[in-house]
């Protein structure tokens, strides 16, 4: 009588037990002993097999939702389904003068020089060492015996570049960063026709569908099942795709993350041209450096990312898209101007605390208005 047999029980001792009830009003096992050493194994082995399969069931299936899934790979591929990229590990930045005094030097001056990205600094946060390096080129001119570099922004890390080869006989072809610390937000895609080319081209990471073509050179970024951000190019429709023996070029900074927040007085590592009398003097402390994000926040931002589909039209969508790009916060509040006392109709209230100071700064606040809100 198989309708004797539940079907509904997931704990092994009672998987058991309904099998052994079950074989009991067969006419067949009238005499057997249910307790007895040879069928009792057999029961066990039938009970964990049911106990297995019913177990991967029911794993199998919280895997497949975004609020259920446990496993960091499952989360992320549900989170892009969204159009959500997790954030990778950020460095901490910080904003100096650089002055190169040139009084004395022999040899021919130049009228202009160059700083270049990743000129290395140096600090002590907590009697720890870290290297920061700059992030672009900056050119200053000559004033009496003095280049000025004013503003320039640094990163602790260092630079890194891989270089990969384009074949477009693998479909799907990625290329990955190979550091889990490895800032994305640091990231530079550069692509050449071949290795003895000097020109490059560089592309610029997807944000929208927004003026997208054929010949748009924009690059794609995901993190895989492994927990590597890795990279990848349109099909040709949507962004430009690079052609057979193309060398692509990445160079991004692997980072220690949130260590050297607070650092705060920098000496120069690197000569800046030929020159070696350089003074650095601090204007923004370092600050914003994060480990990646968590698995509990993507489950968190992925949704409120996709409600607000990179729009800033409810109070709402302020908050999704300012965490989705701006680290430094504690806590955020945003509300319209209708609410506020007294109202200001027309206008978005936003109120952050941040992570590792008291108040935002005046860079970190423009940062937020007019490049991450921009548009």
């Amino acid at each position: 009588m198989a309708t004797n047999l539940k079907v509904t029980e997931l704990d092994f001792d009672q998987i058991k037990t309904n099998l052994k009830n079950f074989l009991k009003t067969q006419s067949e096992f009238n005499d057997y002993d249910f307790d007895g050493s040879g069928m009792s194994v057999l029961l066990d082995v039938l009970a964990y097999n049911t106990h297995y399969n019913a177990m991967n069931a029911h794993f199998s299936l919280n895997e497949a939702f975004l609020d259920s899934a446990q496993i960091r790979g499952n989360v992320v591929t549900r989170a892009k389904l969204l159009g959500y990229i997790p954030r990778s590990i950020l460095s901490a930045r910080a904003t100096v003068n650089i002055v190169v005094n040139v009084a004395g030097e022999s040899g021919t001056i130049p009228t202009t020089l160059t700083l270049s990205r990743g000129t290395k600094l140096n600090t002590l946060v907590d009697g720890e060492e870290f290297q920061f390096v700059v992030l672009d080129n900056h050119t200053a001119t000559i004033s009496n015996n003095t280049f000025t570099f004013s503003d320039i922004a640094i990163a602790e890390g260092t630079f890194k570049t891989l270089k990969y080869r384009v074949d477009n006989d693998i479909e799907n072809q990625k290329f990955q960063i190979s550091d889990k610390d490895g800032d994305t937000s640091t990231l530079r895609v550069r692509v050449q026709d071949n290795e003895e080319s000097t020109a490059f081209d560089i592309y610029t990471q997807f944000e929208s569908l927004k003026n997208v073509n054929s010949e748009t050179k924009v690059y794609y970024l995901q993190e895989n099942s492994n927990e590597y951000f890795e990279i990848y190019f349109g099909d040709g429709v949507t962004g430009f795709k690079p052609i057979n023996n193309n060398i692509v070029t990445l160079d991004y900074i692997f980072t220690n993350g949130k260590d050297a927040n607070n650092a705060s007085t920098f000496t120069m590592v690197d000569n800046v041209g030929r020159f070696s009398n350089v003074a650095v003097t601090t204007v923004i402390a370092a600050a914003g450096g994060v480990d990646p994000e968590t698995t509990e926040s993507i489950r968190f931002n992925a949704p409120l990312t996709f409600t607000s589909q990179n729009r800033a039209v409810t109070s709402d969508d302020y908050s999704a898209i300012i965490k989705k790009s701006f680290t430094n916060i504690d806590s955020i509040s945003t509300w319209g101007g209708e609410d506020n006392d007294p109202p200001d109709y027309g206008k978005a209230y936003i109120a952050i605390k941040p992570l590792t100071s008291t108040i935002l700064t005046t860079a970190e606040k423009d940062e937020i208005k007019d490049t991450i809100l921009k548009g």
